[in-house]
């Protein structure tokens, strides 16, 4: 493997100039020196050792990035957000897709321990444990959380409001004369942790209403979740006439199994998603459902990442992104 001497040998330069450009600082270089290093970098085959550079700097200008679905549209777009932002900034994001596993989890983050990187970032997931965020604050590495409750090490916490999407979403479905409502998605946790369910119900509550729990159901925020669940319901005994689901993908899988009774949506059965993903607009009806900018969160949540690697971010800070209610075409007024 070329080193950075060779290089500065072959170009005639020496070899701070040539670390320089390699780095994609051209500034007091030559455009006939910038590329004549170029050429023998290339001739040389020549690689920066980007670990070996941040033994030396302190920094390996790595950023981590652990998921717990990265086929959920909704962490797609987080992903590709916080990635042109680490991109702008000089950064090489490592995007880990966690499976909601915390074995996976630790594991992810003990590589990212061993990559030496200046920063990850962590994404809720339904059930996780300490042990990675404790390794992080061990090694001192900083970390930024996302929609994680027992990360309250964390120097920043980003939380969407899922409990006034949720509510907001449920609110809709009453005011359009629903009562007998069901609810979809995430995990039956303890304390609370599953907001959109907590949304749900203290939307319900302000009403007086019950829910029944023979109407709830639970499961993984996929399409996959949202068919077996709402075939669940429609085999049942207990009627309703619509269905809070706890992300669009599990919106979508409700459709299907709706559809397959040879119901309709929303002239049967009315239903709201969260998330408003792309398809969302795109489906047939186009969903009513719950906004919330991943894309922008996740150019936001790097911002906040970097200052803290950069030490500019003294406090404890927690930032709240609101949610808004977007009205499409799956849910229809029953009147009283």
């Amino acid at each position: 493997m070329a080193t950075i001497k060779e290089v500065s040998r072959l170009a005639n330069v020496s070899t701070a100039s040539v670390s320089k450009v390699i780095n994609g600082d051209y500034s007091g270089v030559s455009e006939a020196t910038k590329e004549r290093i170029l050429w023998a970098a290339k001739e040389l085959k020549y690689r920066p050792n980007r670990l070996a550079r941040g033994l030396v700097k302190s920094r390996t200008t790595i950023a981590g990035l652990l998921v717990p679905d990265i086929s959920n549209p909704y962490f797609a777009e987080l992903a590709k957000g916080l990635e042109e932002e680490a991109e702008q900034n000089g950064y090489n994001l490592i995007l880990c897709n966690t499976a909601d596993n915390p074995k996976k989890e630790r594991k992810y983050i003990h590589m990212l321990v061993e990559y030496n990187a200046d920063g990850v970032v962590l994404c809720g997931m339904e059930s996780y444990d300490k042990t990675g965020v404790e390794m992080l604050t061990e090694r001192e590495i900083p970390f930024v959380s996302i929609d994680r409750d027992a990360d309250v090490s964390a120097p920043v916490s980003f939380y969407s409001n899922s409990m006034l999407g949720a509510m907001l979403a449920t609110e809709r479905l009453m005011a359009c004369g629903h009562r007998e409502i069901a609810f979809i998605g995430g995990e039956k946790v303890p304390e609370g942790r599953n907001k959109r369910y907590a949304g749900f119900l203290a939307a319900m509550a302000s009403r007086n209403l019950s829910p029944d729990d023979n109407l709830i159901r639970f499961g993984p925020y996929n399409t996959q979740t949202g068919y077996e669940r709402a075939t669940e319901l429609l085999r049942g005994s207990k009627k309703f006439t619509a269905i809070v689901c706890a992300n669009d993908l599990i919106a979508l899988g409700a459709v299907k199994a709706i559809r397959e009774k040879g119901l309709d949506v929303p002239k049967d059965i009315s239903l709201t998603g969260y998330d408003d993903i792309l398809l969302s607009s795109l489906f047939e009806p186009k969903l009513t459902t719950i906004r919330q900018d991943s894309y922008t969160l996740g150019r936001e949540v790097f911002k906040e990442l970097l200052g803290v690697i950069l030490g500019e971010r003294k406090e404890k800070i927690v930032r709240t992104f609101e949610p808004e209610l977007v009205l499409r075409e799956s849910v229809r007024n029953i009147g009283q």
